[in-house]
């Protein structure tokens, strides 16, 4: 019951948040590692191989951090139990590789998750996403998440 109020009261926001975009493959969520790893695979031809996609442009904590709970939960509340997600590579022409992961926005239930894991407080923006496509919407949440405070902000106050 706590956990319910809690995570509505940190997605109250007079943020406009991004459209999510209408090209592209829908990719399944089939499972999540840390609290910014999705392994997904095509839900049109469920043979090719899945892949395991980092979130583009933000910071979460790791699993010996303060906030990496609460970050990995929010991230669990926001696929539910069976999503599917859009995959956006931020270089549309290739995808960008690193560290044996892919690297790309996300967007579920058509909120993109980078967005929504940065204003409720649990994800930093990194240099790549200010510059990012998205940059300017992921600033003003982390600056609102900040203000509020929420998330890590909240717990680094403590």
């Amino acid at each position: 019951m706590v956990l319910a109020f809690l995570c509505a009261a940190l997605t109250i926001s007079n943020l406009e948040p991004p459209k999510r975009p209408d090209l592209g493959l829908d990719w399944e969520v089939i499972d999540i590692r840390n609290a910014n790893e999705l392994k997904i695979r095509p839900t049109i031809h469920r043979a090719d191989w899945p892949r395991w996609v980092r979130l583009y442009g933000i910071d979460v904590p790791q699993v010996n951090q303060r906030g990496y709970s609460g970050a990995r939960q929010d991230l669990e509340l926001l696929l539910g139990r069976n999503a599917d997600a859009y995959y956006e590579d931020e270089k549309k022409d290739h995808p960008v590789f690193r560290n044996a992961y892919y690297v790309g926005y996300i967007w579920a239930w058509g909120k993109l998750l980078e967005f929504e894991l940065v204003r409720d407080g649990w994800a930093k923006v990194n240099d790549e996403g200010r510059k990012g496509r998205y940059g300017k919407f992921l600033v003003d949440a982390e600056d609102e998440a900040r203000q509020a405070p929420r998330g890590i902000w909240a717990v680094a106050r403590k």
